[in-house]
């Protein structure tokens, strides 16, 4: 895959939690800390999966982090997100 000059990639960590009312937190920690991390939560395991492929997994690494996550309640695994996906997960401060 080539990237385009325009598409930077953050390194990182994305953490997957299942919750028993069957919500899902996702929390993407990058490898350089930007900020303070803020989960993005979804409603079920299939929202889930979606995001997975969004935020640049494929398919079939998607689909196996979602069976990590529903056999074991939590899972991770190592990628890169796009600038615009990372800034999803940090926790902004307004400015006072």
């Amino acid at each position: 895959m080539v990237e385009s000059a325009g598409m930077a990639k953050i390194p990182g960590k994305l953490m997957v939690d299942l919750h028993p009312n069957g919500t899902v937190r996702l929390v993407f920690l990058p490898s350089e800390p930007l900020a303070n991390a803020s989960p993005v939560q979804t409603k079920d395991l299939d929202t889930a999966e979606a995001l997975f492929v969004e935020y640049g997994l494929s398919a079939e690494l998607a689909a196996a982090l979602r069976n990590e996550v529903e056999r074991n309640k939590v899972a991770s695994v190592e990628t890169s997100v796009d600038e615009e996906i990372g800034a999803k997960f940090r926790n902004t401060v307004p400015s006072r």
